[in-house]
């Protein structure tokens, strides 16, 4: 009789844990948006300052090893700074000793669905690669607690002074509540 009791409790533990099995076959979609990231370190209106000078020139451009630079970048639909707004890039960066930048910073979206949700971005960007992998690490609004990646590309950059232009493809998949 006992086998019996337990047979049963084994067939309706199977039974509630076969939505979530299933489930979790089932192939999710990331949205994903592609913008152009324009930072600007010169002129009168910058989009990027630098709040810590490190220690260490680096050997090319107006950088050195501990560098910190505080960005408020726009994102645009296209390459042309005066593209159609999508959102901003807001965070910090970190210079280290190689040609390697440290970002953490979200990306505040101002376009139609997403207006006033975020995407919180994390990761290690080795500058020399052609297209390197960012994180993403959670977000706000419609993209609470999100996960996904960001593919970064160097569009242009000015080696003087520091000017720079990304293409980001971010592909970002939202939490189901």
């Amino acid at each position: 009789m006992a086998s019996h009791h337990h047979l049963i409790l084994l067939s309706l533990l199977f039974l509630s844990l076969t939505p979530i099995l299933t489930s979790a076959k089932k192939k999710e979609s990331p949205i994903h948006f592609h913008f152009y990231q324009h930072k600007t370190v010169s002129g009168p209106n910058p989009s990027a300052v630098k709040v810590t000078k490190g220690p260490i020139p680096l050997p090319v451009g107006p950088y050195s090893f501990g560098d910190i630079i505080v960005l408020d970048d726009p994102l645009t639909s296209g390459p042309e700074p005066t593209s159609e707004l999508l959102g901003r890039a807001q965070g910090l960066y970190t210079v280290m000793n190689s040609p390697t930048v440290e970002w953490v910073f979200n990306i505040v979206l101002t376009c139609e669905k997403y207006n006033g949700s975020t995407l919180a971005i994390m990761g290690r960007d080795y500058i020399l690669s052609d297209v390197r992998e960012l994180s993403v690490i959670g977000g706000s609004g419609a993209f609470r607690m999100a996960r996904g990646y960001v593919l970064l590309k160097t569009v242009s950059v000015n080696i003087t002074t520091g000017d720079a232009e990304l293409e980001l493809d971010v592909y970002v998949y939202p939490m189901k509540i």
